[in-house]
């Protein structure tokens, strides 16, 4: 088993275990049991919503790197699969995959496709520190702001402003020389995948559609609390979208299975959700986005054309190019 899978099913474990000693099991089936379907299935669609715009806005940022005609939903095929990767097969296909199949199916090279993803996580990381702050400032938190969580939306908003400064001076330096002559063409094709750092229309357009992803993404918050009976105003929607968010980046189950719900259980008591319904909230936002990503995952590589095993074999001719 991979490393870092083992790690990440490992942690899930001593999570879950953890919250079981806090959280009556029976208690979360009967938050099930009463959950409204109808808030329940608006929460499941606005999810689709999310995964169909951030499809929307690659496809935007691809725009704006030259190279030659995508087939149609190329886009989406690889963005699901990316997804698919990281929900289901982290460590072994995740957003590689998803770079690999939309590498080779429009001919932009493997550096570049990543470049482009990289600029949309920093992007998003700084429009949810955005988020947070504008929360934060206008006083709609109804608790004083614990250490830890200012301490690390701080460090995630410094963190994201350094990475897109950094990016934005590399694509704006041009190719690098001297120790780096051997490594030309793929620093040479990295580059072309941050010519959207070069454009500043391409910018603003990017961070309009990542501040309505991420605004579906709160509203989704809200439904499935609904489901449970539980209003939330938009800060804690947003609160705890931003640090779950940055949480499941950790080494975990898919989906963050573990990490999520302990995050959504603590960010949410001070509104009074109790941690039965706040678990099942959780259990419920993780199953929206599986339950979009792997069929769509799927089916956007038979489209294409593929297949898991052919991808991983692309992946892996990619970290290992002496081999092939």
């Amino acid at each position: 088993m991979n490393r870092k899978l083992a790690t990440g099913l490992a942690v899930s474990a001593v999570l879950l275990a953890l919250l079981l000693l806090r959280v009556d099991a029976a208690e979360v089936t009967a938050a099930f049991a009463a959950a409204r379907p109808g808030w329940l299935a608006l929460t499941l669609a606005l999810h689709l919503g999310v995964l169909s715009l951030k499809a929307v806005r690659w496809g935007v940022v691809l725009d704006a790197v030259p190279h030659g005609p995508r087939p149609r939903w190329l886009t989406f095929d690889a963005l699901f699969l990316g997804y698919f990767g990281n929900y289901v097969l982290p460590a072994k296909l995740g957003e590689l995959g998803r770079s690999a199949l939309y590498s080779d199916r429009s001919g932009l090279p493997l550096t570049a496709t990543l470049a482009t993803i990289l600029f949309e996580r920093l992007v998003d990381a700084a429009v949810l520190v955005a988020a947070f702050y504008v929360v934060v400032l206008s006083g709609a938190l109804p608790f004083a702001l614990p250490a830890w969580m200012e301490t690390s939306a701080r460090t995630a908003g410094l963190a994201a402003l350094a990475g897109l400064l950094g990016l934005a001076w590399v694509a704006r330096r041009g190719p690098l020389q001297g120790r780096l002559a051997t490594l030309q063409r793929h620093v040479e094709a990295a580059l072309s995948g941050l010519a959207p750092l070069r454009d500043a229309r391409v910018i603003g357009i990017t961070v309009a559609w990542t501040a309505l992803i991420w605004s579906v993404e709160a509203a989704s918050i809200g439904t499935v609390l609904r489901a449970f009976g539980h209003p939330l105003p938009a800060a804690g929607a947003v609160v705890q979208m931003v640090i779950s968010s940055f949480a499941i980046a950790a080494p975990s189950a898919p989906g963050g299975l573990g990490i999520h719900q302990w995050v959504t259980v603590l960010v949410l008591d001070p509104w009074g959700v109790p941690a039965a319904d706040a678990t099942a909230a959780s259990l419920v936002m993780t199953f929206a986005v599986v339950l979009w990503v792997v069929p769509l995952g799927l089916a956007g590589l038979w489209r294409q054309g593929s297949s898991l095993g052919a991808l991983q074999r692309a992946v892996d001719a990619q970290r290992n190019p002496e081999r092939g």
